[in-house]
């Protein structure tokens, strides 16, 4: 009965949210799908021969750029698409327009990547933002994504094992060393609910891994055995 009330509720909240933003295809413009059959397509994907640990396209001669740069605290990352084009376009009409109804999309997308690696996650939970940046955004797209993927791999969503508790700089324009030394020591997690689990990791976009990596790290901290990391995009190595 619970479990029937609730997806009731997840089919209203959806039908509501379609009805306050009608799917158009993010590539081309087309009604009555966020991203349209065709466009779907053409969207860009990791291959096959990536880096095991943060999931970016190997260099041919230099193997990880991101891996080499850094020992990551995650057990492994992964991302559905590049951070480009159409993608790139679904992800700032979730985060800047704040069109949730596409969260719906790209965390079906995410959740079949889930389901090629032999990960065995205890809870899911997602990226955080500080109080400040949450009242002024009004949502967090992070847990948007997070939250149905729960659902789909028969886990708990639980938003409190990690919150953001210092205001940092953005991270846009800055290097790949300014970027992990900007978060040191901006999150918390809860070790009642992550001690001994192994953690599903969510976030929107993974460039150089630095949010992961300082998530995973204070989540180990407090005790988590795995984290693992999934994105709905990954930027290319540069």
């Amino acid at each position: 009965m619970t479990e029937n009330l609730h997806l009731s509720a997840s089919h209203l909240l959806w039908s509501v949210i379609d009805w306050i933003y009608p799917p158009v295809c993010c590539g081309c413009g087309q009604d009555g799908h966020d991203i349209c059959p065709e466009c779907q397509t053409s969207l860009q994907r990791p291959g096959a021969d990536i880096c095991q640990k943060c999931g970016k396209t190997l260099d041919p001669l230099d193997g990880c750029l991101t891996c080499g740069a850094v020992l990551a605290s995650y057990d492994a990352a992964r991302a559905a698409f590049f951070y480009e084009g159409t993608i790139r376009e679904a992800i700032h009409q979730l985060k800047f327009n704040g069109n949730l109804g596409i969260s719906r999309l790209l965390s079906k997308m995410l959740f079949s990547v889930y389901l090629m690696q032999k990960w065995q996650p205890d809870l899911v939970t997602a990226v955080p933002l500080t109080k400040r940046h949450l009242n002024e955004r009004g949502f967090n797209q992070s847990n948007w994504l997070a939250a149905p993927i729960a659902r789909l791999v028969g886990l708990k969503f639980l938003k409190g094992a990690l919150q953001k508790t210092l205001d940092t700089e953005t991270q846009v324009g800055l290097d790949h060393t300014q970027r992990f030394e900007n978060l040191k020591g901006a999150f918390q997690a809860e070790p009642v609910l992550v001690k001994g689990k192994s953690i599903l990791l969510i976030d929107d976009v993974m460039t150089t891994g630095a949010t992961f990596n300082e998530c995973a790290k204070t989540l180990k901290q407090a005790g988590a055995k795995k984290v693992y990391c999934l994105s709905v995009a990954t930027t290319r190595p540069i």
